[in-house]
C-alpha cells in the first residue's frame, strides 16, 4: 500500500521546490464564485483538461503546467462545496491540507488548491510511486512534466491522477471506525469534540479532544478498528484508558473505564470487546471518553458519531 504524504509543510517544500524548477508558484484565489473568478475558471479548465490527457493517454506536453493557487475558507464554506466549486476530489484536498476529517475545513483557514487532481508523495519512494502509477494507469511522463524531473529525484512529488486507498479515504471520511458500544440504544453524546465549557467550573471554556457518550458502569467497549493495544493503565485526565493503535497513524482513545480486557501488544478485530466502562478519571459521572488521534493530533471521530 502506497504512503500519501498528507502534511502542509511537505507540501509547501514542494511548492517551493516547484518554484526554484520554474514551476508556476503559489496564486491566490480570492473566492470560488465559478460565474465570476476569471482565476477560477482557469483552475476547473485546467482540472478537466488534465484529466481528460491522463484518461486518453495523451501526449504528456498537453498536461497544463502545475500551479498551486491559495485560498481562505469563508464563513459558509464546506470541504464538499469547496471541492464542488474548484472541480477537485476528496483525495487531492486531503493530500495536500493536512486534514483528517471534512470537519476540518474552518473559516478562515487556508488551503491550497492544485490545478489537476493528484496526490503528493515523497521523491525517495521510488517504488511505491511506480506501483501507484501502474495500479492507477499513469504514464510515468505525466509525473516528469508536472514536476519538471526525470526519475522523481526531487525530495517532494506531485502525481497526477494520483488516487489514496480505499482504507485511508474511509478513514478521512469516519466510515473506518465502529460505533464503540452495542447498539442496544440510541447513542447519547453528553459532550462533544471541540470547544466546550469546563464541566467543573462554568466560567472557562476547554478544548474536548473527544466524544463522550453516555452509558451504565460496566457497560462493553468495543474496538472501534482492527489494531493493536499500544496502553492499557491509568493516565491523568482519562482515568483507566485502552488505546489501539491502527493503520497510518491513527489510535483510538477509550477513557474513564472501570476495567481493560485486553493487554498492549494484543491485536484486537473491529467489534472485540476490549475494556468495561467506569467513572474513573476526571468525570462527572459513568460514560465513555471515545477519542481518535492522527499523528498525535486529536481529530473528531467522524460521521458515525454526528454531532
Amino acid at each position: 500500500m502506497h504512503k500519501v504524504i498528507i502534511n502542509i509543510s511537505l507540501f509547501l517544500m514542494l511548492a517551493t521546490t516547484c518554484a526554484k524548477a520554474g514551476i508556476a508558484g503559489v496564486h491566490e484565489l480570492k473566492n470560488l464564485d465559478p460565474c465570476n473568478n476569471k482565476t477560477l475558471k482557469s483552475l476547473r479548465n485546467d482540472v478537466r483538461k488534465s484529466i481528460y490527457v491522463i484518461k486518453s493517454g495523451r501526449p504528456e506536453h498537453e498536461l497544463p503546467d502545475l500551479k498551486f493557487y491559495s485560498y481562505r475558507v469563508q464563513k459558509n464554506d464546506t470541504f464538499w462545496t469547496i471541492l464542488a466549486r474548484s472541480s477537485q476530489d476528496i483525495d487531492t484536498l486531503l493530500s495536500v491540507n493536512n486534514l483528517s476529517t471534512p470537519r476540518d475545513i474552518t473559516p478562515g483557514k487556508k488551503i491550497y488548491i492544485p490545478n489537476m487532481r493528484g496526490i503528493v508523495m515523497k521523491g525517495d519512494e521510488a517504488g511505491e510511486i511506480r506501483k501507484l502509477l501502474a495500479s492507477n494507469r499513469i504514464r510515468p511522463e505525466y509525473v516528469q512534466r508536472a514536476n519538471r524531473c526525470r526519475n522523481f529525484e526531487k525530495d517532494y512529488i506531485f502525481v497526477p491522477g494520483g488516487k489514496i486507498s480505499n482504507l485511508e479515504r474511509s478513514l478521512f471520511l469516519g466510515t473506518g471506525f465502529l460505533y464503540p458500544l452495542p447498539r442496544k440504544s440510541t447513542p447519547r453524546l453528553t459532550s462533544k469534540f471541540g470547544m466546550r465549557r469546563n464541566p467543573f467550573d462554568q466560567r472557562y471554556m476547554e478544548f474536548h479532544s473527544g466524544v463522550d457518550i453516555a452509558c451504565p458502569r460496566g457497560s462493553e467497549i468495543l474496538a472501534a478498528r482492527n489494531g493493536r493495544v499500544v496502553f492499557t493503565g491509568y493516565q491523568d485526565g482519562y482515568g483507566k484508558l485502552v488505546v489501539i493503535e491502527h493503520e497510518h497513524g491513527y489510535r483510538s482513545y477509550y477513557g474513564h473505564l472501570s476495567r481493560p480486557l485486553v493487554k498492549p501488544g494484543q491485536t484486537v478485530k473491529r467489534g472485540e470487546a476490549v475494556a468495561l466502562s467506569g467513572n474513573t478519571g476526571r468525570t462527572t459521572g459513568p460514560h465513555l471518553h471515545f477519542e481518535v488521534r492522527r499523528g498525535g493530533t486529536a481529530v473528531h471521530p467522524g460521521v458515525l458519531l454526528k454531532d
